[in-house]
């Protein structure tokens, strides 16, 4: 990994961090998610979970850790690993609106993951699940936003330290 590379991934991390406390007083809306989406489609998904992580781990410093820290380091490195999957379609004309239904449904799907944790903890999935739905639509709705204010901005910085492959 080169030095710009890393550089690169921490400036996310410290986005994605400063994002996530920042924006908390917004249920469930935050830029984390974009931003390890986007860093899954632009340098691999094996960086994209590491910015999961470590956002992830770093942003609980402030907001607290609890039992929801494995399951939230879970969803959103599947998330980034799905993300990376679409990693060839990011030349398409199309791709920032595709990459912002990937991001609606990634809201969904993280509340899901949660809801099945909460499932194997303490065994009550359904009331989980649907008490959580509200709270998912937002993080999609905020997922699907976030794509076409952070999407450019991210590529060209990307394009600016080093071509993207």
């Amino acid at each position: 990994m080169t030095v710009r590379k890393l550089t690169m991934l921490s400036m996310l991390v410290s986005i994605a961090v400063i994002g996530r406390i920042y924006m908390s007083f917004i249920p469930n809306v935050q830029p984390l998610t974009m931003i390890i989406m986007i860093t899954a489609i632009l340098m691999g998904r094996t960086n994209g979970v590491l910015v999961a992580t470590i956002s992830i781990i770093v942003s609980n410093l402030f907001l607290g850790f609890g039992i929801w820290n494995l399951p939230q380091v879970i969803s959103f490195s599947l998330i980034a690993i799905i993300s990376g999957s679409f990693r060839h379609l990011k030349d398409k004309k199309y791709f920032i609106y595709l990459l912002a239904l990937i991001g609606f449904f990634a809201g969904y799907f993280h509340g899901f993951i949660m809801s099945l944790f909460e499932y194997i903890i303490f065994d009550h999935f359904l009331a989980y699940y649907i008490a959580g739905i509200p709270f998912d639509t937002y993080h999609a709705v905020g997922n699907f936003i976030m794509a076409f204010i952070l999407y450019k901005p991210i590529e060209r910085a990307f394009e600016m330290i080093e071509p993207i492959n």
